[in-house]
């Protein structure tokens, strides 16, 4: 029998598409920091696709691309930085961090040699949006050096399975890079903001074409990542098979000395699909659960042939947008561009979905430079909105002008940012009740901010209430009137120049678990002759937004206890 992950009653307090921050645990209370220790291994480091702020670090000590519970794990701060932060000089594993601080230290009281160091979940800086798949380096934990100021980018994910020297320097080839590139930051490759554009060039190539292959790959095999021991996805499979495939002898593989002529390859992509769809259904077979129809099979052959017909056209928009000669200036915009084609691909749910054509052949079309660069600036602007230009068909009248596009691209004027948020609290609620006579729903949370000693970051605690499919004779297993939470949030990207931000990273602690989401503000609407402010939540790509009355508000007294929480949360169904 297989073993299914544990879900903690507060993915149900959350309402993301069916259900408000379905967030996946991540652990909490097992790292046990603050005990006396013999020994220990403090670990440092930056994820990069663009830096991921809030991404769950782990060390992946039986390499099964996935944390079990005996694994230490961290978080990486509002920069990307796990351990140490050389920005700041922060050292999260002092012995004087506090407990915010220290849930951005990774370390292991047993000595470890060889590890996989993984990274998933979190928030892309550049796009504001949730990172999708894994990240991924092998060390050598014994190695002091190995342990230090780690870059964690696709690249090293590349070459994470690769074991055999002759393929590494292969691999190496095939990318037109050496094995000190491995350790640049190419968003900060000189300690100034400096971009190496080819190494983001080859990145993003790398890790958006797998991210939408992987999806056709999870979307089919749904257990995968409710099942404990077993990967999240299917994008480190898919990652060791571009390997693979770049290490093949000339005479299997004529394009095995270009990354980019493989990777626009649709017939190479879809050998790599079916192989790593050949390694996941081996691993179903290992936990005895019953497989899906194999998209590789000739009764389901475009469950391979339209993801790699997409995917293929990935690099070719990545040398359209961001070729190696990207500046600071241009990377927002272009960067923000190519993840709406990326998602759209993921959200993708036919098997010829118009709407992501007329997304490529906008790009491609030679007449269209100058909108593209309307695009590209709207797109650099802290009111971008990338999730409502996903949901643009990239044709029409509003998408045939620079005034159209410019307000496709970006979240309404009357929005307004975060900031000042110290002693401020936040009643959202989500607008459907539901109806009867069995299917009556209430879910609302609030939230009551303190800032740390920078008023851009601080601690939170909450109150949730999650009713869904109640009648009014029944509450409904699983629901609750109310319960408190405790967690830290951050202004995404604010500085002490500019302390406000379009994004509000949340972390909270629930029964040892830990969970994430990120809030945006998307303007103002009139419901039932009522004004409301809308809040966008984010979790793993799914959205949905919620309502607030009041917005943020002079705080009362802080609840502590979840009856507390009931009482501040009455019901609005009568149950």
């Amino acid at each position: 029998m297989h073993t299914i992950k544990p879900t903690p009653i507060l993915k149900k307090i959350f309402y993301i598409g069916t259900v408000v921050l379905t967030l996946s645990a991540c652990g909490g209370g097992d790292q046990d920091r603050g005990r006396v220790t013999l020994f220990e291994q403090n670990f440092s480091g930056v994820a990069v696709d663009g830096h991921i702020a809030r991404a769950k670090v782990f060390i992946d000590s039986n390499n099964n691309a996935t944390r079990d519970p005996w694994e230490s794990f961290s978080f990486t701060d509002d920069a990307g930085y796990y351990g140490y932060n050389p920005n700041t000089g922060k050292d999260y594993c002092a012995s004087d961090a506090t407990e915010e601080e220290q849930q951005y230290c990774l370390s292991s009281q047993s000595p470890l040699g060889s590890v996989v160091i993984r990274v998933d979940g979190g928030y892309d800086r550049l796009t504001g949006e949730p990172f999708i798949g894994q990240l991924s380096r092998r060390i050598n934990a014994l190695n002091p050096a190995d342990r230090t100021q780690l870059v964690i980018t696709p690249i090293t994910t590349l070459l994470t399975s690769i074991e055999d020297p002759t393929a590494h320097e292969n691999i190496l080839a095939a990318l037109g890079i050496e094995e000190q590139d491995l350790d640049i930051d190419y968003l900060n490759s000189r300690g100034n903001r400096e971009i190496d554009g080819h190494l983001l060039n080859t990145a993003l190539k790398i890790h958006k074409t797998i991210t939408i292959l992987s999806d056709r790959i999870d979307d089919a095999y749904e257990q995968m990542h409710d099942t404990t021991g077993m990967p999240n996805d299917a994008s480190q499979a898919l990652y060791k098979n571009l390997a693979d495939t770049l290490t093949l002898p000339s005479t299997q593989n004529l394009n095995a000395t270009s990354l980019h002529n493989t990777l626009t390859d649709p017939n190479l992509l879809i050998q790599i699909l079916d192989n790593a769809e050949s390694t996941i259904r081996n691993t179903y077979d290992k936990y005895n659960i019953d497989l899906p129809l194999d998209m590789g099979s000739p009764n389901n052959p475009q469950k391979l042939n339209r993801p790699a017909s997409v995917a293929a056209q990935i690099p070719l928009l990545v040398d359209l947008l961001l070729d190696d000669a990207i500046d600071q200036g241009q990377i927002l915009g272009y960067i923000r561009a190519l993840e709406t084609v990326v998602i759209k691909s993921v959200n993708e749910s036919t098997q010829d979905d118009r709407t992501i054509n007329n997304a490529f052949e906008f790009f491609f079309n030679a007449n269209n430079t100058a909108l593209i660069e309307a695009l590209r600036v709207a797109l650099s602007d802290d009111k971008a909105d990338i999730n409502a230009l996903v949901n643009n068909d990239f044709s029409g009248e509003d998408f045939n002008s620079i005034a159209s596009i410019t307000n496709a691209a970006r979240i309404q004027d009357n929005a307004n940012a975060f900031s000042d948020l110290d002693g401020k609290q936040l009643l959202i609620s989500d607008l459907d009740l539901g109806y009867l006579p069995n299917n009556l729903s209430d879910i609302e949370l609030e939230l009551y901010f303190k800032a740390g000693n920078d008023e851009l970051s601080g601690s939170i605690t909450a109150c949730a209430k999650y009713i869904d499919g109640a009648s009014q004779d029944s509450l409904g297993e699983g629901n609750f009137r109310g319960e408190i939470l405790n967690g830290f949030w951050s202004l995404l990207g604010a500085t002490k120049e500019n302390p406000q931000s379009y994004s509000l990273l949340l972390t909270f602690d629930f029964l040892g678990a830990n969970y994430q989401a990120i809030m945006k503000p998307a303007g103002n609407t009139t419901v039932n002759g009522i004004e409301y402010q809308q809040i966008r939540f984010d979790y793993n790509g799914d959205i949905k937004v919620w309502h607030s009355e009041a917005g943020l508000s002079a705080q009362q007294t802080i609840p502590t206890n979840s009856n507390e929480c009931a009482q501040r949360l009455p019901s609005r169904i009568g149950i």
